[in-house]
């Protein structure tokens, strides 16, 4: 269901609530993130990687699935998500750049 605004667009509460659940997938991502082991082989720290975004997304499917639903360039839902989310960590979290 969604709650419209006096003007037929989406409600303040809901766009807060979308905002909300991107930023719980971002700052779960991050914090993953900060705990992947940089000294570990090339491989190891890729595995971990995509686990921690497996994971986040699993845990935060509301925020994917409003990434995913913002207007933009046609491509497929996986380089849209991957896109979208590196540069909002790229913006917000520090432990991004290191790896």
């Amino acid at each position: 269901m969604v709650c419209l605004g006096g003007t037929g667009s989406p409600s303040t509460a809901q766009s807060t609530a979308v905002h909300n659940d991107e930023k719980a997938l971002i700052e779960a991502l991050c914090g993953c993130v900060g705990a992947v082991d940089l000294a570990a082989s090339s491989t190891t720290v890729e595995r971990q990687v995509r686990a921690c975004l497996e994971e986040a997304v699993l845990r935060h499917p509301a925020g994917a699935r409003s990434m995913l639903e913002r207007p933009g360039a046609e491509a497929s839902a996986g380089f849209k998500l991957g896109q979208l989310l590196g540069e909002a960590l790229d913006r917000t979290c520090e432990a991004f750049s290191a790896v």
